[in-house]
């Protein structure tokens, strides 16, 4: 090998000994990036389970004055949905109307309501009627649990302790009329010929007769018509 030839060897040695390796490798990712990957895939699945759960129905006939009203409301459907988690598979309606009726006042030439604890239930019914029209079911069902507490209306002190604006809610029912408020609730209600209140259906299916052991067997009776309907037991049901 000549001069030049030895020398270029080594040249060429010499900024190879000299260069840094470079090595492409896949990468490996950190715990904190699988915790975040799998937290993520566990939420969409979360999601997806819920959205796809089976619903069952359940409507609620009710008056805001009524002590029996008051109780179930407030001590067995309050502590059955969240107890029990069953909240993602209800269908929750609340008719707050009752045994009320409409009738046609000549002497003012206009449709008015009567409820059976006077005048102040139906106002605090259409209050009730507003809050479900203006937020959200859950808040809805929160705001009237709280007032239920009280004869008398308790919205602002509600909406503060539960962080809620019922400014549309309040709105709703100083710029309408109470009997047009009503009126769909009343309507749906009327239709059952309902004898005592609360008075609970299930699946749209009214059973007056075992009203008195839904009112105090409520979970079971839940139990019973969400296997029934979707021949699958729901949380909670043995």
């Amino acid at each position: 090998m000549d001069y030049n030839c030895k020398c270029c060897c080594i040249l060429w040695l010499a900024l190879a000994l000299a260069l840094p390796l470079t090595v492409v490798t896949e990468s490996t990712p950190s715990p904190d990036e699988i915790e975040n990957v799998t937290m993520i895939s566990t939420t969409a699945a979360e999601e997806l389970s819920i959205s796809e759960l089976k619903k069952l129905t359940l409507a609620i006939h009710y008056e805001a004055l009524c002590p029996d009203s008051m109780y179930f409301i407030r001590r067995r459907l309050y502590d059955a949905l969240n107890d029990n988690n069953w909240w993602p598979i209800t269908q929750l309606e609340l008719y707050p109307f009752g045994k009320a009726n409409f009738y046609n006042n000549t002497a003012i030439g206009r449709m008015e309501v009567y409820c059976q604890h006077g005048a102040d239930e139906c106002e605090l019914n259409a209050l009730h009627a507003c809050i479900l029209e203006h937020l959200e079911l859950r808040d809805a069902f929160n705001m009237i649990n709280c007032m239920l507490r009280s004869y008398s209306n308790r919205i602002d002190e509600c909406a503060r302790h539960l962080k809620l604006d019922v400014t549309k809610a309040k709105e709703c029912k100083r710029s309408r009329k109470t009997p047009d408020i009503l009126m769909p609730y009343g309507k749906a209600t009327l239709a059952l010929q309902i004898s005592f209140v609360p008075s609970i259906v299930f699946d749209n299916q009214f059973s007056p007769y075992e009203q008195s052991s839904i009112r105090y067997n409520f979970e079971a009776h839940f139990c019973r018509q969400y296997e029934r309907k979707f021949k699958t037991k729901a949380p909670g049901c043995d």
